[in-house]
This record gives structure tokens, sequence and C-alpha cells, in this order.
């Protein structure tokens, strides 16, 4: 006896369902389509409102007010200047720039003198050691720290043994990379 079985003849899928859930599923798609296609115009609306009460407030600002002398108003930009780079100056963490210095500095150099220069990073260092040998070691340190880079020495000098304290002044100046 031999069992034949027609396997072809028999739906395993039901194509209405899946057709059904297709058509579901595109238009659930296209309903989130139609929403974010409304974000974007009411995004682009807000966009465009935005910029042009920018441009109207740049321009209130850039022109001096009505009975003002050209005097006064310059006066006050210069204060405004002058605000800005307390606020600057007072925003960064000085704590921590001494701390830089302080563990790359060997025995036997004291800095007198701390100073930033123009550029945010690059700083300038003024100071006295007990001799050029250990300015250099100094100088050494500083170039293979990490922290630093672009480190010059500008000037030396003996100081004269008359004085109370003998050694060698130096200047310095670096870079900070990292703080």
């Amino acid at each position: 006896m031999r069992f034949m079985i027609n396997l072809a003849t028999r739906t395993y899928l039901d194509h209405r369902l899946i057709n059904s859930i297709g058509f579901c599923v595109l238009a659930v798609l296209l309903i989130i389509a139609g929403w974010n296609v409304g974000r974007v115009s009411s995004n682009m609306g807000e966009k465009g409102r935005l910029s042009s009460e920018i441009t109207l407030l740049q321009k209130k600002l850039g022109t001096k007010p009505s009975g003002v002398s050209e005097i006064e108003v310059g006066r006050q930009r210069a204060s405004i200047r002058f605000f800005n780079e307390v606020i600057e100056r007072k925003s960064m963490n000085w704590l921590n720039i001494l701390d830089v210095f302080e563990n790359n500095m060997p025995e036997g150099v004291s800095l007198s003198s701390l100073s930033r220069g123009k550029d945010l990073n690059e700083w300038k260092l003024a100071g006295r050691a007990r001799s050029f040998k250990v300015v250099q070691r100094y100088l050494e340190m500083l170039e293979s720290s990490q922290k630093f880079a672009d480190v010059l020495l500008l000037s030396h000098q003996n100081l004269p043994s008359g004085e109370k304290v003998h050694g060698v002044q130096f200047t310095i100046s670096c870079k900070v990379v990292t703080l």
C-alpha cells in the first residue's frame, strides 16, 4: 500500500489576514508620516518667526537710543567689555591651574609671577632658582609633561652676589594644553 499526500491542494497561509495586517500597518505608517510632516512644518514656521524676532532685536541693539550721546554709548560699551572680562577671569578655576604648575615644579624653584597672555592658554612664568641647572631641569619637566606645549625660556640672568638671595632669575612662556 502506498500513501500519497498532495500538499499543494491545502491552503496553509491566510492571504486575507496577511493583506489586512499589511493595510493596517500601512495606514499607521501614513498617519505617523502625516503627523511628522505637520510637526516639521510647524517647526519651520516657528523658526521663521524666531529668526525675524532675532533680527528685529539685533537692529534695536545696534542703534543707540534717542537722547544719548555717542560718547555715553562708547563709555557704556567699554564698561560692558570690562565686566565681561572680569566674569571670564572669575569663571576660570585658578586652584586647578596653580596645582598644574606646582605639580611640575622641581625643588629649588620659586615663582614670583604667573600671568596669562593674550591667548587664554598662554602663560608667562617669572621666578628664581638656585642655579641655571635647576632652571634647565624645570624646562625639561614642563616639556616632558603632557599638560604643557611650546615651552620657551624668554630670559635668564644671574642675580648679583650682593643680594640676600643668590641664584638665577628667569622668565618662561608656555601654553597649558589641558586644565
